[in-house]
């Protein structure tokens, strides 16, 4: 019998931490993908740090300033976990991805943080028990960036074989960039697949792709919907957020490729509740969150 399993992302919700977990908890999910709780000056999501960066100087960024490594910061998370019945199974480099630092060579400012993010984050999931880290390398538009991810990914796969961690990139949904990432390390890392990035970037129907792949190189599917702007197409800036199965995002067509795909495990819901969109018919995050877990549970019924 295969089985899946349904998470959130932590940032799914308005509020990151203990309350997070809580709210994917009361909506029905089993599990939920961290954040990293802000990385190195990061007091909230909306912070891309960049700008801190180029004003302040990276000499001032504290050493000790990743909060995901600290041991009350990971009780608190933690004890939501075991409190609500939730499922920790990954870690997302959330402010590595809007920082953009993994385009850089390993031997600039930027490139030494985001080796020590990655290594941090490693580290933390260790320490709290969580299989996997997720590392986004997306919009490599030259040779000198792809080269730079790879070496990235390459301390990553290294760093976290020394701690017994599965390491999952998030990259383009072109067939010959997934296949460059897995080529490159001999198995040791694995795919998260977005089915709504192939819509955003027009490289066909998402569903398509997860057939060339062998299920056992992939982590987890990430599920988000949306509804095209007013001259017909999707994009991250100009597109209506919609729950899952609700918009034009090929909900339906991408289950079923899932479903025959062989894969079984976490379905990860990348709907953020708190979207204006969302809020608009007055109901709250908990209650837009179950009609995911519902929609998820009717299109994924176990197979035998």
């Amino acid at each position: 019998m295969r089985k899946f399993k349904f998470a959130a992302r932590e940032f799914c919700f308005p509020c990151w931490g203990a309350l997070a977990i809580q709210m994917a908890s009361a909506a029905g999910f089993s599990g939920v993908q961290l954040a990293d709780a802000g990385g190195y000056l990061q007091p909230h999501p909306g912070n891309n740090g960049y700008v801190e960066y180029e004003r302040y100087g990276l000499d001032l960024r504290r050493k000790d300033s990743f909060p995901l490594t600290l041991k009350q910061v990971q009780e608190d998370y933690l004890e939501a976990a075991a409190t609500c019945h939730i499922e920790l199974f990954s870690i997302y480099l959330y402010t590595l991805e809007h920082q953009g630092f993994i385009k850089y060579s390993k031997n600039t400012p930027q490139g030494a943080q985001c080796l020590e993010s990655i290594r941090n984050a490693i580290l933390a999931a260790s320490q709290m028990h969580i299989p996997s880290v997720t590392i986004a390398a997306k919009g490599m538009f030259g040779v000198a960036q792809n080269e730079y991810a790879l070496a990235m990914m390459k301390y990553a796969v290294e760093t976290a074989e020394e701690f017994g961690i599965q390491v999952v990139a998030s990259v383009d949904p072109q067939k010959e960039i997934q296949h460059r990432f897995l080529d490159a390390f001999g198995g040791k890392l694995k795919l998260e697949i977005d089915t709504l990035s192939p819509i955003i970037q027009g490289t066909g129907i998402p569903g398509n792709a997860v057939g060339d792949l062998d299920p056992n190189s992939i982590a987890y599917f990430r599920m988000e919907d949306a509804y095209p702007d007013a001259e017909g197409f999707v994009t991250a800036e100009t597109t209506t957020v919609t729950l899952l199965g609700q918009g034009k995002a090929r909900f339906s067509d991408n289950a079923r490729a899932i479903l025959e795909s062989g894969y079984s495990g976490w379905i990860l819901s990348g709907t953020p509740y708190y979207h204006p969109d969302l809020q608009a018919c007055g109901e709250d995050y908990v209650s837009l969150a179950k009609k995911d877990v519902c929609t998820l549970h009717a299109a994924f019924q176990e197979v035998r």
